[in-house]
């Protein structure tokens, strides 16, 4: 672990974890008490920013680790990095492990983030490729934030005819526009034919009149 009273600000300290990943696992401790120096050299002893950390790499670290970790750099989001190293840990083994660590970061993120799977290519020693076909192949995970509104609508013939076939159209307009918040589901059936139209809104369920007003107060109407 870093320093605790270290002052960090915006990702700097999930990128100083991340170029620690570089590193050999049985030096890293030494590497981090040095590089944590020299970071405390250009913060003046202050807060430590996310420039400072790309300072450090562009004057401390060769080729081909800083291309890496300066590209890694560019794919961080909000991404607590610790958490995800112990995840990681959590689970022992290779290969058969990966599905196990995919849905604890589906859990943990709302989905798996690039920055993340890179990490459990480097500890687990798989290919990222590998990686990205498992999460493609497998309708639970995602590689793209959640948007604010998880929306799933059954596309079977009676809620077709009662109304969700209109629905589905507006929903997919608003969709698919641009800064959209709604992740669109279609399913055949939501096994609650007696309540059509049917659909579920971040995991609840809503049915006629309901739904429709859920759905006008989403489209903005």
């Amino acid at each position: 672990m870093t320093d605790v009273h270290v002052e960090w600000q915006g990702k700097s300290q999930a990128m100083f974890e991340r170029m620690l990943q570089e590193v050999p696992e049985a030096v890293r401790d030494v590497f981090r008490g040095n590089l944590m120096g020299l970071l405390q050299q250009k913060s003046k002893e202050g807060v430590i920013f996310e420039d400072h950390v790309v300072e450090v790499v562009n004057e401390k670290v060769p080729e081909p680790f800083k291309s890496n970790i300066l590209k890694a750099f560019s794919l961080m989001g909000g991404v607590d990095m610790n958490k995800v190293s112990e995840i990681i840990e959590k689970f022992s083994g290779g290969q058969e492990s990966l599905i196990s660590i995919l849905h604890a970061l589906q859990d943990q993120f709302g989905y798996c983030p690039a920055e993340a799977l890179l990490m459990v290519s480097q500890k687990k020693g798989i290919f990222l490729s590998t990686l990205y076909r498992l999460v493609t192949s497998y309708q639970a995970f995602r590689t793209e934030p959640p948007r604010k509104y998880t929306v799933t609508v059954c596309n079977g013939t009676g809620c077709h005819v009662k109304g969700g076939g209109a629905v589905l159209r507006e929903l997919e307009k608003k969709a698919s526009g641009n800064g959209s918040q709604i992740t669109l589901e279609k399913v055949r059936c939501l096994g609650c034919c007696d309540l059509s139209p049917a659909l579920i809104i971040n995991g609840q369920v809503y049915s006629g009149s309901e739904a429709q007003a859920k759905i006008s107060g989403i489209l903005g109407k």
